[in-house]
């Protein structure tokens, strides 16, 4: 695999002999053919300008005098592209072996023309591995606690969390090649804890309250809610090892694993329902409720393609210790990660 340079664009010219050399070979091997070409191929403007790549295949022989004759494209791309491989192949001036009985010897030759970077070969930018962060995260759990016979409100269900996660950016730095690097990003998180039909307090405006606390009454308002959750949101960091069976995210098995730091910039209580005349009402209170301003998670993420599963444990609680019981969330749901590749 070699390179020639452009003016604008980077030449990727792949040269590959398929039959055999035992009668002629190009003076210097190989790697001499291959620089000869890098020196000699131009990528015709034209098709840097309408931005056609492809492999142009060059049938031809060699004689005993070492040279080009017959030679011909087999697989043709385009017709100037075309040209340009006939007229680099037949300046070629090939060695032939006296003891070689052969009148002649064919060899195919594919050069292949492929518009990249000037400062970095294309199959460089393929070889780096793409991380598994970006995408879509959808799931649902329950708040870890102890004693939740304690606390009802925070344990209205099995499941009584769902969680959605954008996840906006990634970048992967590799420890061993493909295989194990260290993953990081940005995304947004959306957390809602289901209240059932408790009303949330966190004021002293219920007797015996304390300005620091948060807790729940069943039935506080006498209205039948019929959606009562707390939503809170939250900026994300991730630090994840990630093991992976290619660099490509495409047909790749992949297992992420590590913890993701994060932000919670405020939350909502949100009741909607009807009045017993039929009315409907929805009432919003848009507060910090006691939360940390800082916390982390654990995770772990595996899955193959764009597709994945995950498992998120909070490794800090929700809410500041004065104000209720130390919650921690664990969920469990599906991704589907994009394919950004790096960023620069």
């Amino acid at each position: 695999m070699i390179f020639a340079q452009d003016s604008s664009k980077t030449n990727q010219i792949e040269s590959l002999l398929v039959d055999s050399e035992e009668c002629a070979t190009y003076p210097g091997g190989h790697e001499a053919l291959m620089k000869f070409l890098q020196q000699e191929i131009s990528y015709p403007q034209e098709c840097i300008e309408t931005n056609v790549s492809g492999k142009v295949m060059v049938r031809f022989s060699v004689d005993h005098s070492g040279k080009v004759n017959e030679a011909k494209v087999v697989n043709s791309i385009h017709p100037a592209m075309d040209a340009e491989a006939l007229r680099v192949v037949n300046m070629l001036q090939w060695s032939w072996n006296p003891g070689c009985t052969e009148a002649k010897v064919f060899y195919s030759l594919p050069i292949n023309f492929a518009l990249g970077n000037e400062d970095e070969p294309m199959e460089e930018k393929a070889d780096k591995p793409s991380p598994h962060f970006a995408g879509f995260d959808i799931g649902f759990g329950s708040l870890m606690m102890d004693n939740p016979e304690d606390y009802a409100y925070w344990n209205v269900s099995d499941l009584n969390v769902w969680n959605f996660g954008f996840n906006l950016l990634e970048y992967k730095i590799p420890i061993i090649k493909q295989y194990l690097g260290l993953t990081t990003g940005f995304g947004l998180n959306v957390t809602n804890i289901n209240l059932g039909q408790y009303d949330l307090v966190h004021t002293s405006t219920v007797p015996g309250g304390k300005s620091d606390t948060l807790f729940a009454i069943e039935g506080l308002n006498n209205l039948p809610y019929r959606q009562n959750g707390l939503s809170y949101g939250a900026l994300s960091i991730p630090l994840l090892f990630e093991v992976c069976s290619k660099a490509d995210s495409k047909n790749s098995f992949y297992l992420n694993f590590g913890a993701v730091g994060y932000w919670n910039f405020g939350g909502t209580w949100s009741t909607r329902g009807k009045y017993s005349n039929g009315d409907r009402f929805q009432n919003t209170v848009n507060s910090r409720f006691q939360m940390l301003p800082f916390g982390a998670y654990a995770t772990a993420r595996m899955g193959f393609d764009h597709y994945g599963l995950f498992v998120n444990y909070n490794l800090t609680p929700v809410f500041k210790k004065s104000a209720t019981t130390p919650l921690y969330p664990m969920t469990f749901g599906i991704t589907y990660n994009f394919d950004y590749g790096y960023f620069d």
